[in-house]
């Protein structure tokens, strides 16, 4: 991870351990800018975006429940109003080995695991945002940009995280910058294959590699969205 950011030596600490079914409400380690302004820091954050604003987790505000807003669209972000402080201000880089996605077949959802080809990690753009409510420890969260899927992943599902590029990377977390369109076109990211998984997946008690264990091709029919 320390090859991708510019983090200094031993930032990684606790987060070496392998995961392979990372749920919504879940601490997870999240890359943003350093608090000097200067350089970066690895700093583990809830998943789903919780307002500073807001009443709480589950209570209102926050988004669609316990978990806040797991994912933002891109297209919206920078005026609605759970998230338009947190792009202005507040941008992260959130890595990943791969995504889950499910796709709508006879008989119920069918996962799959969609990957870099050059087996490369993924850098999602996301938000974060700090909750008090109080707490005797602020609840640090974020959420990831979403964008329309690219052309390959459309038959599984018609949106995607928003993919950044390495020396896309800076500027992103910069709050000086404003980040350009095309810096959300699904065009810019990287080759990617998915292929179906284990049915293990659904349930995120499930952290295993077996989560990955290939499953029956599932046929494509198309575009379901």
């Amino acid at each position: 991870m320390r090859l991708l950011f510019d983090l200094p030596a031993g930032a990684i600490g606790a987060w070496t351990l392998p995961r392979f079914n990372i749920a919504p409400g879940q601490i997870v380690p999240v890359v943003r800018r350093g608090a000097d302004g200067a350089g970066q820091e690895l700093v583990g954050m809830t998943w789903g975006l919780i307002p500073s604003w807001s009443q709480g987790p589950g209570k209102g505000g926050a988004g669609s429940g316990r978990a806040g807003q797991i994912n933002a669209r891109s297209e919206t972000a920078a005026e609605k109003p759970t998230f338009r402080a947190a792009y202005r201000q507040r941008r992260c880089l959130v890595p990943s080995d791969g995504f889950y996605e499910w796709q709508n077949i006879e008989g119920g959802k069918q996962p799959y695991w969609i990957h870099r080809i050059d087996s490369a990690p993924f850098v999602f753009a996301g938000l974060w945002e700090t909750w008090s409510g109080g707490r005797t420890e602020d609840l640090v969260s974020f959420t990831i940009l979403t964008t329309t899927a690219a052309p390959a992943l459309h038959p599984i599902h018609h949106r995607m995280p928003v993919i950044l590029q390495a020396n896309d990377h800076a500027g992103w977390l910069d709050p000086s910058n404003t980040p350009p369109a095309e810096l959300f076109a699904p065009e810019q990211a990287p080759q990617m294959q998915a292929r179906p998984v284990s049915h293990r997946v659904n349930n995120p008690r499930n952290d295993d590699a077996g989560c990955l264990q290939p499953a029956p091709k599932v046929p494509v029919q198309g575009r379901l969205f």
